[in-house]
């Protein structure tokens, strides 16, 4: 199938973060009218090192926003849809209605920050980085009415690009500043090719190599198992839960701590299972020290449940344990 997306003279962008607001920004360089529907989840989450919201970032850009808790009762979108406006969502937060995708005519896409089909689901970043996974992407996709969100979709595939994260590119917030570089170029581009009325070929997403893997919590989800696991298998599971999250979680001197920043020095001699969790050495250059089968696990920065930074408070021989209930709820995730 064939589409056609031009004329347009208003771009709507659903959702938030940081790709949201910097397309905001592109669309109003290029002198193209934008409205932004977002949720109060979204507004008021904190996107910058400085704190700022998205409904913050918003102000500043002079962009028109609303905040509604469920787009289809939302009764001033209809208004602003014409039979020139593409609609585009970024991670919103609910699922379309037949009433509104139909108004869009097949100008109602979505925007996926992952290499769709695989990564379906959610915690996408975590996910990958707990694999090993360095090939990523971004799609546009048609929202329609079998769509659920976070879960499911099946709507063709408009545009795509696929990437790979630099060596570097270690944590989630990583994968985060890399979706926002190359989701505002690549939707930018499509626009620009768009208004020259380029035709889109749309494509069937290809089911054989369909992924999904759920939503996480990290205060639920982030336990670290030191008896069955590898040091390496530990060393990503704690950069999966690093920057903007709280950090991996375990517990040592009977309270529950995070871990952040973590490496593994691979050749150092590994270490049987009984000994995995034991605090090595502990110093102001190195951080912590722990044996795990597979080698030495430094680790940078362990905090209370209070955010304190207790790294230099910890002994040689310490243990980092994580009780076999915790691992077990980690395991469920409904």
């Amino acid at each position: 199938m064939i589409m056609r997306y031009d004329p347009i003279d208003k771009v709507i962008l659903f959702g938030g973060s940081l790709t949201l607001s910097g397309l905001a920004k592109w669309l109003i360089s290029e002198e193209i009218q934008v409205k932004i529907f977002t949720s109060p989840r979204h507004a008021e989450e904190s996107l910058t090192d400085e704190g700022m919201s998205l409904a913050e970032l918003l102000v500043e850009l002079d962009v028109p926003y609303v905040v509604t808790e469920d787009i289809n009762k939302e009764s001033s979108l209809m208004a602003e849809i014409t039979p020139n406006t593409l609609g585009i969502g970024i991670g919103e937060a609910w699922s379309f209605d037949a009433k509104i995708i139909n108004a869009f005519a097949g100008k109602l896409l979505d925007f996926m920050g992952i290499p769709l089909p695989r990564y379906r689901g959610g915690a996408h970043y975590t996910w990958m980085i707990m694999s090993g996974e360095h090939r990523n992407g971004v799609r546009l996709q048609v929202i329609n009415t079998e769509m659920i969100q976070g879960e499911f979709d099946s709507g063709e595939i408009v545009e795509n690009i696929d990437y790979i994260m630099d060596d570097e590119e270690l944590l989630p917030s990583h994968f985060f500043q890399r979706e926002v570089q190359e989701g505002v170029d690549f939707i930018s581009r499509f626009l620009s090719d768009v208004r020259s009325g380029r035709d889109f070929k749309l494509s069937k997403i290809d089911e054989s190599k369909s992924l999904y893997l759920p939503r996480l919590n990290t205060d639920r989800h982030g336990w670290i198992d030191w008896r069955s696991w590898s040091g390496l298998d530990i060393e990503r599971f704690i950069r999966a839960f690093d920057t903007p999250y709280k950090g991996a979680s375990t517990t040592i001197n009977d309270q529950r701590v995070y871990l952040k920043n973590a490496h593994l020095i691979e050749d150092q001699a590994s270490f049987h299972p009984f000994q995995s969790g034991l605090v090595a050495r502990v110093s102001k250059e190195e951080g912590v020290v722990i044996c795990t089968v597979g080698g030495l696990l430094v680790i940078h920065s362990v905090t209370s449940e209070s955010g304190k930074d207790i790294t230099q408070t910890l002994k040689n021989g310490d243990r980092f344990f994580t009780p076999q209930k915790e691992l077990e709820n980690a395991l469920l995730y409904r």
